[in-house]
């Protein structure tokens, strides 16, 4: 709603109404960027907060053990990373998909997009693409959004049950994040449609995003699996 709020205060002081797809949450046309800032950079913390950590309050009640004698130690650590994607991934869906249906009624028959539509990058074929067929745009980084969303929260119940202490686990999970935010193929060129990178960039981000978030969890998994005998 704070994205809202500020894109219909940005177009307060002119005749024109944002089109609908450039004022989509990930689409960040707002003022700094903030609310987005706020959500992706953080995204793990959040999903920790939403239950990824629960391995962690397993672990602190003695359920985990009661847990591992029941279905065994791989299913359950299975079990962790998978529900904490699936939850992660619908959370992040069910939050896009509020926000296409407010800005699909509040800006309806919207058509001013700062000036994107109009452009064109020469050699940029994700922009003009994008640019052309705005809504496909925002499906498909929607559709990416949520598939890095679940990832996360993998993310977080790998480190919940490597560490099995809260203060590691955020610590950590935020570290391994904020390295992907921060390199040179930023997560966050994944997350935004109708910006100037390319396939050149996206991919590589998104090769290196999604290779770093499958391999710690199958790490912890392997790890928890073979030599992990609390």
């Amino acid at each position: 709603m704070l994205e809202i709020v500020q894109l219909l205060i940005y177009q307060q002081n002119s005749e024109e109404t944002f089109h609908p797809a450039f004022a989509f949450f990930l689409s960040g046309s707002s003022m700094g960027h903030a609310p987005q800032i706020l959500l992706i950079w953080f995204l793990p913390i959040y999903f920790l907060l939403l239950g990824a950590d629960d391995a962690i309050q397993d672990y602190k009640t003695g359920y985990r053990t009661i847990l591992i004698s029941k279905v065994g130690r791989k299913r359950y650590l299975l079990e962790k990373i998978i529900t904490s994607f699936t939850i992660s991934s619908l959370s992040m869906f069910i939050t896009l998909f509020i926000n296409f249906i407010l800005v699909s009624i509040i800006f309806v028959n919207g058509t001013f997009s700062k000036g994107l539509m109009e452009m064109r990058i020469e050699g940029n074929k994700l922009f003009n693409f994008s640019v052309e067929h705005p809504f496909i745009a925002i499906i498909v980084f929607s559709i990416v959004s949520c598939i890095l969303a679940g990832l996360a929260g993998s993310l977080g119940a790998s480190t919940s049950l490597f560490f099995l202490d809260r203060k590691y686990a955020y610590a950590s999970s935020f570290f391994i994040w904020f390295l992907l935010v921060l390199n040179k193929y930023s997560i966050i060129y994944a997350f935004q449609p109708f910006t100037e990178y390319g396939f050149n960039v996206i991919f590589p981000s998104l090769l290196v995003a999604i290779s770093v978030l499958i391999i710690i969890p199958l790490i912890v998994f392997i790890y928890g699996v073979r030599f992990n005998e609390d």
